[in-house]
């Protein structure tokens, strides 16, 4: 049986450029650490968050686990402060929307490798 919460993870090209963005998002950085020579990093949207992301560089996935390297995740963060987060991604990079209405507040942008995530309000 399953028995703890799921944890995504997360492939990229440059490892610290993303740990650098998602910090200055407001992530926690968690259990930063070196795998076969490649830096990887926790990381949660808040302290409290269940759900932890491991970022990877594309590198080391393609060494140890290549059937996977294109597998890239939709994930759709929430906030109470649309508008304020909004703000916040928009002065990281050149990606981030506006806030649409429909079919609920909403935005999205990218991270330093080109993901593209979502943000519901």
């Amino acid at each position: 049986m399953f028995n703890k919460e799921f944890g995504l993870m997360f492939y990229v090209d440059d490892v610290a450029a993303e740990k650098t963005f998602w910090k200055a998002a407001g992530f926690v950085i968690l259990n930063e650490a070196e795998m076969m020579g490649f830096e990887t990093f926790d990381m949660k949207s808040h302290p409290e968050a269940t759900t932890t992301i491991t970022v990877y560089a594309n590198e080391f996935i393609h060494q140890v686990s290549p059937e996977v390297i294109d597998m890239k995740p939709s994930i759709l963060f929430e906030t109470d402060d649309i508008d304020g987060l909004q703000a916040r991604i928009a002065g990281l990079t050149d990606t981030c929307s506006s806030v649409n209405a429909e079919p609920f507040p909403n935005f999205n942008f990218a991270s330093p490798s080109g993901h593209y995530f979502a943000v519901k309000g």
